[in-house]
């Protein structure tokens, strides 16, 4: 990628430019799609390219603050949300019925029959869009032929009902369409159809009567409407509502996941994928943080840079419910659990036969031997007490896996008083296998040479405002995940599986098992160190001057501090890989491995921080969480002084509660102010 952006490059050239990293890998340019206002000034870009597999490169592509070039990312959303596709269009037809599809592909596809086409984007983007330009106009939705567009279809659905609209749906069904397709599909097949056959389609109106699903969809068709009271809901579901309004809607990658990059894991991620019905992505997240897990006790990883690091991972993975978490995770730890299990049973007998040794021992008896720390490798919870209990009383190399995140960003550990302070000690470990912990009570816990690995899987709902804080992105909190964010699933066919049935997942398992044998040490710091060799480190060389042209100056800008740690990252994997598989040193084979999940995993940070870059929202939803907790009014002088750390400033309290009054989200009573829409007697 060039270094230097020439000031009249065009955005073709741009676009070119920036993804010349996926045409490397043999993806091919489809199209440039510019999103622009009323008036067709450039607001931003979608990049389109696809591989010859099917799989899809999409990126969104926008002006730098400085004007003189473009770079990888979306500019900060409005807060009445991101603006639809082809506004020009839609504004100078006011009369006309618009064709809601999803994606930019299939509205160009109807467009070239002279038809007003619009999309949000992909099929998790409606929420997040601004619908206003659609109020009181007639709409057709033409969702995709599969459960993600049916959900995509309702939920603009929802968001144009509330707007007065006149919807009908197109029912794919009747169509005869193959599973996934869509607009542009039916359109290819039959390039002499006109606007007038499109607009005569079998489709299915949609009442104003009908039901909105949840919070999310409440806040959907409450978003426009300012100046309108909140309907009161118990304390959670209005929490809920309240992201549901104030957060940018995200989405994942569209890249797939690498199954091969993970070398000795591979045949059982690839089982575990087709037989659980999971993503590749979910299935390669749960098996490669349940390695680390097991061998960040048995080994260190010497960097690029030098230092020897811990074997530990830290794993997020993104997911609709249904989307298998459960199915996904538990054999990817069910070895470990059966070790916990019978080693646990064994330390409990041991306690007790201790115990009953110091009651029956007399004055000169020598005390009775204690039993060594109690075996449990998966920690109880993220707080910082918990870890330090769970490392005061156990092994030196533990686990947080949970497959209920939203629970742990959600809880004590993370609220906006503790965040910094877990992050900070979650980073210690991750760095040095180091724990400090200062006690409110007196007391100080240093724990040396510890290791923690980490898998959260949440759903997108559940993140709330921690993904865009920027408190724990300043200190490196989130580059230090591992992030995995597939697509929605397709729909599932039964398909019975058992994994004591697979060869691959039996040989994962036995391997797991023997690693689980050797005994861990109570000191991790001194274990044997994995060692690059010279391909390895040569070619760990080359990604790391990537990260660094990329991400200071190049297409990775807007991710720099994911960047600039991927290397490490790369590192760290290719000697999970390495010890998991039991060799001695890491490979070039290994090292290209790492290199590969580490990217995926940029990608993918690329992608669901490209719409974080203003941090209003979340500082919005933070004073709002507070509010709730206050109960009653709150002088505004306040808020500065004893609110949130993050709006201890005029300006970003009142940029905050701008944007809570412009969703309805507050009263104000002169100098005062409430939380709206909150019913504090059902918690």
């Amino acid at each position: 990628m060039s270094e230097v952006i020439d000031a009249v490059e065009s955005p073709q050239q741009a676009a070119r430019r920036l993804s010349a990293p996926a045409r490397r890998d043999g993806f091919e340019p489809e199209a440039l799609h510019p999103y622009t206002d009323d008036a067709g000034n450039a607001l931003f870009w979608r990049i389109r390219l696809k591989h010859p597999d099917g799989s899809k490169w999409i990126r969104p592509m926008r002006r730098t603050a400085d004007g003189t070039g473009y770079e990888i990312g979306e500019p900060s959303a409005p807060a009445a949300g991101k603006p639809l596709y082809n506004l020009r269009a839609i504004a100078a037809h006011p009369d006309a019925a618009v064709i809601v599809t999803e994606g930019e592909k299939a509205a160009d596809a109807l467009g070239k029959l002279g038809l007003i086409a619009t999309t949000s984007g992909g099929a998790s983007s409606a929420n997040a869009a601004d619908w206003a330009p659609l109020a009181s106009r007639r709409v057709l939705i033409w969702p995709d032929h599969d459960e993600p567009g049916a959900q995509y279809g309702r939920e603009v659905a929802a968001r144009l009902l509330a707007l007065g609209s006149t919807i009908a749906v197109i029912d794919v069904a009747a169509l005869g369409l193959p599973p996934k397709a869509d607009a542009w599909d039916w359109w290819k097949a039959r390039p002499q159809t006109t606007a007038a056959e499109v607009l005569a389609l079998a489709a299915l109106p949609v009442l104003p009567a009908a039901p909105l699903a949840n919070a999310a969809n409440l806040a959907n068709a409450e978003r426009h409407s300012q100046h309108s009271q909140l309907p009161p809901l118990p304390v959670p579901q209005a929490l809920e509502r309240a992201c549901a309004l104030v957060m940018p809607q995200t989405e994942g990658s569209d890249a797939p996941y690498p199954l091969g990059a993970l070398g000795p894991l591979a045949a059982a991620a690839a089982a575990l994928a087709e037989g659980a019905q999971v993503s590749p992505a979910m299935a390669g997240q749960s098996l490669l943080a349940a390695a680390a897990l097991l061998v960040q006790g048995a080994a260190n990883v010497r960097t690029l840079s030098g230092h020897a690091a811990p074997l530990s991972l830290y794993a997020l993975t993104i997911a609709q419910s249904g989307d298998g978490k459960d199915t996904a995770d538990r054999p990817a730890l069910r070895p470990i659990h059966d070790f916990q299990r019978e080693a646990g049973q064994r330390h409990a007998e041991a306690m007790q036969a201790y115990e009953e040794a110091k009651s029956r021992r007399k004055k000169n008896d020598p005390p009775p031997d204690p039993p060594g720390p109690a075996p449990y490798r998966i920690a109880a919870d993220l707080t910082i007490e918990g870890m330090r209990r769970s490392f005061a009383e156990g092994v030196s190399a533990q686990g947080v896996f949970s497959t209920e995140a939203g629970a742990v960003l959600a809880g004590h550990a993370m609220t906006p008083e503790n965040r910094t302070k877990t992050a900070a000690s979650l980073c210690g470990l991750w760095d040095r296998g180091h724990l400090s912990v200062v006690r409110a009570g007196g007391g100080r816990t240093e724990r040396y040479g510890v290791r923690l690995s980490a898998h959260l899987l949440i759903q997108p709902a559940a993140l709330g405002d921690v993904m865009g804080d920027e408190v724990l992105s300043g200190i490196g909190f989130w580059p230090r995940f591992l992030l995995a964010w597939p697509a929605p699933l397709a729909p599932r066919v039964f398909k019975p599986w058992r994994p004591e049935h697979s060869p691959d997942m039996l040989r994962y398992w036995a391997d797991c098992k023997r690693l689980l044998s050797r005994p861990l040490p109570d000191d991790c710091d001194p274990l044997p160190v994995v060692e690059l060799d010279a391909q390895a480190a040569q070619r760990m060389a080359g990604f790391f001057e990537d990260m660094e042209r990329e991400g200071r100056q190049g297409g990775l800008r807007d991710v720099q501090p994911f960047a600039l740690r991927a290397t490490e990252q790369a590192c760290r994997i290719a000697g999970v890989l390495t010890c998991f598989a039991g060799a001695e040193g890491i490979d070039d084979q290994a090292a290209a491995w790492g290199a590969a999940l580490a990217a995926h995993s940029l990608d993918n940070w690329q992608a669901a921080l490209s719409g974080k870059a203003d941090p209003t929202p979340g500082r919005a939803l933070t004073l709002y969480r507070w509010l709730v907790e206050r109960v009653g009014w709150v002088a505004l002088k306040d808020i500065p002084r004893i609110g949130p750390s993050c709006l201890r400033s005029a300006d970003r309290r009142n940029d905050a509660l701008d944007r809570l009054e412009a969703l309805g989200l507050v009263e104000f009573d002169g100098q005062n102010v409430k939380a709206q829409g909150v019913d504090h007697a059902r918690r």
